[in-house]
């Protein structure tokens, strides 16, 4: 019997990435590195490049008509993403971003993306035919980011249209200067919640947004009988799977660069969760964590595909 190819999904926002080292910028003319980012198309590059043939992973989003919104898309096509869902948005460009990087490895940016054609990605596609294909794939994956650029309206749509998955999974990505108003963000975050089947989230996150300094107290407020929840917490990962709470000790990675830490540590669990379910919880971390450990070696986001090590 001939196996039939799964369809996966990934939501959101895919920007312009601007980086380098700007030390000298204010006396002199500097070279900067441009490249293409986005928490949901990073966790996307990680799951397509772990689950390979076993399914296509599409990646729904708007872009414009513009030469570096045909370039994302090369690159889309390149890392095995599929372009089906892509709306082209006339008049508008992707996002930009840049990216400040300390001593540490750890980040800043600055972000311009009020045009960007993402914003436009659910008011502009036709609603019918995502609907019917949603309903047949296995998992849709966004994140408050993907919710975070678009209209109130067009909020709702996308979280009853990742109900329609098999699996929807859920990052609680969340940014102060972004989202703005907490208590909208608080009941928005919520409802994404109870739609969802798998929820990954950051301590820093559940302090930001819900005031929240104990994780097992947030795990109790949010877990079910059918859902995930991933919590990372320093050198710890607090998990709730079906009810079953636990925890996992995580050593703190020393990072070149944390970009994508979270991302790639999204899309890993995802594979590992989908196509190979006899393994523990604590398994799909462990083999998730690892890829997170490797992806921090490096700059940017996005590792050569000759340095992932499964």
């Amino acid at each position: 019997m001939k196996n039939i190819t799964k369809n996966s999904i990934f939501a959101g926002e895919c920007m312009i990435e601007v980086s380098g080292n700007t030390d000298n910028l204010d006396k002199k003319q500097i070279k900067m590195n441009l490249n293409f980012g986005g928490d949901t198309f990073n966790a996307a590059v990680y799951f397509s490049r772990l689950i390979k043939k076993q399914f296509n992973t599409f990646y729904f989003t708007g872009l414009g008509q513009d030469h570096l919104s045909e370039m994302m898309v090369k690159r889309f096509k390149n890392e095995n993403l599929k372009t089906d869902l892509i709306q082209i948005i006339k008049d508008k460009y992707p996002g930009l971003y840049s990216i400040q990087t300390d001593k540490k490895g750890n980040r800043s940016f600055s972000y311009w993306r009020n045009d960007s054609a993402a914003k436009k990605m659910i008011e502009r596609c036709n609603l019918n035919t995502i609907d019917k294909f949603i309903n047949d794939s296995e998992l849709f994956y966004y994140t408050g980011i993907s919710l975070g650029i678009l209209k109130q309206k067009d909020q709702n749509k996308l979280i009853d249209l990742s109900k329609k998955s098999k699996i929807t999974a859920f990052d609680f990505n969340y940014r102060n200067s972004f989202h703005g108003n907490k208590i909208k963000s608080q009941s928005l975050f919520k409802k994404s919640n109870l739609s969802s089947n798998i929820n990954f989230i950051s301590f820093d996150d559940i302090i930001e947004i819900f005031g929240k300094s104990d994780p097992i107290e947030f795990i109790n407020t949010f877990k079910r009988k059918d859902n995930i929840i991933i919590l990372k917490h320093f050198e710890k990962i607090f998990y709730s799977e079906f009810n079953k709470i636990g925890s996992i000790n995580i050593p703190i990675i020393k990072a070149i660069d944390t970009t994508a830490a979270g991302d790639s540590f999204n899309g890993s669990f995802l594979a590992y969760h989908l196509k190979k379910e006899i393994l523990s919880i604590e398994d799909k971390i462990l083999m998730s964590h690892k890829i997170t450990k490797n992806v921090l070696k490096y700059r940017g986001a996005i590792i050569p595909k000759s340095k992932m090590k499964f």
